[in-house]
């Protein structure tokens, strides 16, 4: 399974807009929070064998930064449903000092004010885990306004995201009760946190950044609020869509469906791409990315594409090489920021040349043999990337240029491959064992 997959939640998306429901699974003693400083989450220190886990909070301990120190979950959910006519909640404090009031009794600045800044709150599902299997079945009424986490899920944990970036006081007290805990960077330092608490903070980190991105409307530029507990985002009727205009029409997004209203996930072909004899992998560097470090070929899935499209255009475009067969292997959620790696293997046609002039988008491609590819493997563990590392693979404009994808004489181990979290890994490796689907030349089952 791929890292950052298996996640145990039941997200109940059914539940998202019943403000019972959510208030419940709010306040709950029960409930748990993944609590993120600029999409980094809260970890606590490494355990003696260097595991890492989330450090979940607690209800209490953010009561005061939700709701405020004399609010509740219910006001906070008001309008919870998206709905035009529902009086929306009221101000936490640490948004506005007067908080407390109405938002429906502030002027239109300060409503705009209060909607850029809310810290987006998003519920991601209950863990039913520990529940007897009796108990893990769909409900045998179905659920209405009333719905309670005690009466939907009595043993259900419910699991909550919260940015905390803009509380310097909360992060402070964190950091100050938690000795050797730390806001970690998931892709740097996740590594040796197990597969499944991973999924809950890839999961919690997708959802804070889309809200965090998406505060106004495409469509008319009306400030967005929160709905269906950060699962979609609405404009606020009546509001004009900058300070000192009246307020515009209705928006194109009241009536059907409109996806900039939803969190978006963006299909990526990732592909392990074998000669025609399968016996070497295509592999590949960008110029920015760290010394020796080879990974496979990946790009988006472009409007009207299917998924063999898409590996057979991006390969033929960054390495100039024509890929015949396709097969399916498996799929990653990554989220950075919100993509979906569809894991592929290729076969090469007869005949093909590298070349990385067409869109000048590698400094290196080149076939490996099976012999370099264990090699690697064979070393141990993919050494886990450094914070300035990602920011080379991410090609951020501050991060270094490391140029070294020369083969420095041809000794084993000579280059590096993605981590173990990463699903080009995860294809280097089946490729490599010939664990696939498709290994046997003679298969056709699995073929795209």
């Amino acid at each position: 399974m791929a890292y950052y997959a298996g996640n145990p939640l039941n997200r109940l998306s059914y539940l998202r807009s019943s403000a019972a429901f959510l208030a419940s699974a709010l306040e709950s003693n029960k409930s748990r929070f993944v609590v993120y400083d600029s999409l980094n989450p809260l970890v606590a220190a490494p355990l003696p064998d260097g595991t890492k886990k989330l450090l979940l909070l607690k209800w209490d301990d953010l009561k005061q930064y939700i709701v405020g120190a004399e609010g509740n979950a219910q006001e906070l959910f008001k309008g919870v449903d998206g709905k035009e006519e529902v009086e929306l909640g009221r101000v936490p404090s640490f948004i506005k000092p007067e908080g407390g009031k109405s938002i429906a009794e502030l002027t239109a600045a300060e409503r705009r004010h209060v909607f850029i800044n809310l810290p987006p709150l998003v519920f991601l599902g209950v863990d039913e885990r520990s529940a007897p299997a009796s108990a893990k079945s769909l409900p045998l009424s179905k659920p209405d306004e009333h719905s309670t986490l005690e009466s939907h899920s009595p043993y259900g944990v419910p699991y909550w995201s919260f940015d905390v970036t803009a509380l310097s006081e909360l992060k402070e007290k964190l950091l100050k009760e938690n000795q050797g805990a730390e806001f970690a960077d998931m892709r740097a330092g996740m590594q040796t946190i197990p597969n499944e608490e991973a999924s809950i903070g890839a999961e919690g980190r997708a959802l804070v950044d889309w809200n965090k991105r998406n505060l106004f409307c495409p469509a008319c530029s009306r400030p967005l609020r929160s709905v269906w507990a950060g699962w979609k985002r609405a404009c606020v009727p009546g509001e004009p869509s900058a300070e000192g205009l009246d307020a515009p029409p209705a928006c194109i997004s009241k009536k059907g469906v409109h996806n900039f209203n939803y969190p978006r996930t963006d299909p990526v072909v990732i592909m392990a791409i074998c000669s025609p004899d399968r016996e070497s992998i295509l592999l590949g560097r960008q110029k920015v990315w760290p010394k020796k470090f080879y990974s496979c070929l990946a790009g988006f899935i472009e409007s009207g594409e299917t998924i063999e499209e898409a590996v057979r255009r991006e390969v033929y475009e960054e390495a100039g090489v024509e890929v015949g067969d396709v097969f399916y292997h498996s799929s990653q959620p990554w989220p950075y920021p919100s993509s979906l790696m569809i894991g592929a293997i290729g076969v090469a046609k007869e005949g093909q040349t590298i070349r990385c002039d067409l869109d000048n988008e590698l400094e290196d491609a080149r076939w490996f043999t099976r012999a370099e590819v264990l090699a690697v493997i064979e070393a141990g563990p993919a050494k886990q990337m450094s914070r300035e590392e990602v920011a080379q693979i991410d090609g951020k404009e501050d991060a270094k240029s490391t140029p070294g994808g020369e083969n420095t004489g041809g000794e084993e181990g000579w280059f590096r491959m993605p981590p173990a979290t990463a699903i080009a890994n995860t294809l280097c490796v089946a490729w490599a064992k010939n664990t696939y689907l498709g290994a046997a030349q003679s298969s056709s089952s699995g073929k795209l």
